[in-house]
């Protein structure tokens, strides 16, 4: 979450393609009664923060927290307060970290986080960091941002003994931009259902983009009981250009490893398009429409739509 100027500057470069930039309110224009909101821990966000990166994802955390409340909502830590939140109406929003970089190797860190309601953690994020490798290195093509290519990919030793201790601290491990080496790893070490919050299926659309999970990688996340996103990002002949290319790759998954490893993924304020017909949270009825209209049953479509995730988080919420 970047702060104001960067922010602005982010979008002017990508005027012509980026959705407008949302409140936490559009959750509840939207009827969404809860949703994972993430802070991000990695260089090209936390740099733009005075202190340390870590201070940095403790004041992104601090600032979800207020929009949460300045939109009638409020931080889940429990069951219980998702159930109070889809009974009043209100949005419950389950906090992340997206990119475990600002953590460095105090792993205790993570304590601190799990703490003060962190419930989702993604190790990797936009670059290769102490604790694996990512799909997309986009850091490595920008002067501004240097990084070293590693010797071999997958989880770092470090990286084994954070999702040790995530998988003790109850927090969800999110896998969504890790390459297929660090997915693996993680699948393989975790005892916990493992996600990929907001990807899509390689033999479904773009199988050139690394953003898109292999059959491998997807049957893995579904073996943990997990869930993968479906992702409406579109930019630069990347991700899917459609509603109907959304639901082509939710029909591919749910063919391979069951609908019931399904959920929305929209990465709210963090793409620089979107696929045609879909401008935003407030758009989700379009995407249920065309679901029912590709042969997912009225369950199917509420699992996609938020139980197969909730299920997820009932653990970490437990």
């Amino acid at each position: 979450m970047l702060p104001a100027v960067p922010r602005a500057a982010y979008r002017v470069v990508n005027r012509t393609t980026m959705p407008p930039d949302e409140d936490l309110g559009a959750f509840r224009r939207a009827s969404v009664n809860a949703a994972i909101v993430k802070a991000v821990g990695d260089a090209p966000v936390t740099r733009w923060y005075r202190g340390s990166a870590f201070n940095a994802v403790r004041r992104q955390l601090a600032s979800l927290r207020g929009q949460l409340a300045a939109n009638g909502g409020a931080v889940a830590t429990t069951q219980a307060d998702v159930d109070a939140a889809r009974a009043a109406g209100t949005v419950a929003g389950i906090l992340g970290v997206e990119g475990a970089d600002a953590v460095g190797d105090d792993l205790e860190r993570f304590d601190e986080l799990a703490a003060g309601g962190v419930k989702v953690v993604g190790l990797i994020h936009l670059g290769h960091n102490q604790f694996g490798t990512t799909s997309m290195p986009w850091l490595q093509y920008v002067a501004a941002f240097p990084r070293r290519r590693p010797t071999s990919t997958g989880l770092t030793p470090l990286g084994r003994a954070a999702v040790a201790r995530l998988d003790a601290l109850g927090v969800v491990i999110d896998v969504a931009h890790a390459d297929r080496s660090t997915t693996l790893d993680v699948v393989d070490l975790s005892t916990r259902p493992v996600i990929s919050s907001h990807a899509g299926a390689a033999a479904a659309g773009d199988g050139a983009f690394a953003r898109f999970l292999d059959d491998d990688e997807l049957r893995a996340v579904a073996s943990t009981g997990g869930v993968v996103g479906l992702w409406p990002y579109s930019h630069r002949g990347r991700g899917v250009a459609t509603v109907a290319g959304l639901v082509d790759h939710a029909r591919y998954i749910a063919d391979l490893v069951g609908p019931e490893h399904l959920c929305i993924g929209t990465d709210m304020n963090g793409v620089p398009g979107l696929m045609d017909g879909y401008r935003g949270e407030t758009d989700l009825p379009v995407i249920t429409a065309a679901l029912l209209g590709r042969g997912f049953d009225a369950d199917e479509t509420r699992g996609i739509l938020g139980e197969n995730i909730g299920r997820v988080l009932r653990t970490a919420l437990a």
